[in-house]
């Protein structure tokens, strides 16, 4: 840590790297609205907007693999025809074969849906990763601790009705009262 410096404090929080309801929830935001922007190295971004919001650097940067090589140019298209149909312009036809060459001569005219379109998934998204995260997170908590009540219940509370019974010197429970 001391080689680090001061970076190494910030860089090497414990709330950057832990597991918690509020960084989980965050990275998920962070790590999905990351995914889908169209740019390269997204994961520099994630990782960079994690250290600032103080959420979980490893999950915001893991989840940029959502849209991998494979699954990257079904969604861009799908984000190109979702911005361009807000933006109201007329969406470019694909052609047969998609190249790069068209790509590039396409740039100056489908960045701006595209931007559009992505920026939408992305906070969309990520939105619905934080609540569903803080969801799941809210009712795992309550049914572990249903659990060990149930648990702490039967062991200590139905345990020594059970030992009452069993033992001849404690007389049996009247059942009139």
């Amino acid at each position: 840590m001391r080689a680090w410096g001061w970076l190494g404090k910030k860089l090497f929080a414990r709330d950057l790297w832990h597991l918690s309801r509020k960084t989980v929830g965050l990275a998920f935001l962070n790590g999905l609205f990351w995914a889908c922007m169209p740019i390269p190295f997204q994961m520099l971004g994630a990782a960079a907007t994690a250290l600032v919001v103080r959420c979980n650097v490893p999950i915001s940067a893991g989840l940029c693999w959502l849209t991998n090589p494979i699954t990257m140019a079904p969604y861009f298209v799908f984000a190109y025809s979702l911005g361009a149909w807000i933006l109201g312009s007329e969406p470019l036809s694909l052609p047969q074969q998609i190249t790069t060459t068209w790509i590039h001569a396409q740039l100056s005219l489908i960045w701006w849906p595209l931007l559009t379109g992505s920026l939408l998934i992305g906070l969309s998204l990520g939105a619905i990763g934080l609540l569903g995260l803080r969801l799941w997170w809210r009712w795992q908590v309550t049914h572990n601790w249903a659990r060990r009540k149930g648990r702490f219940l039967k062991r200590h509370v139905i345990g020594r009705d059970v030992a009452q019974i069993d033992d001849p010197s404690v007389p049996p429970p009247d059942d009139h009262e």
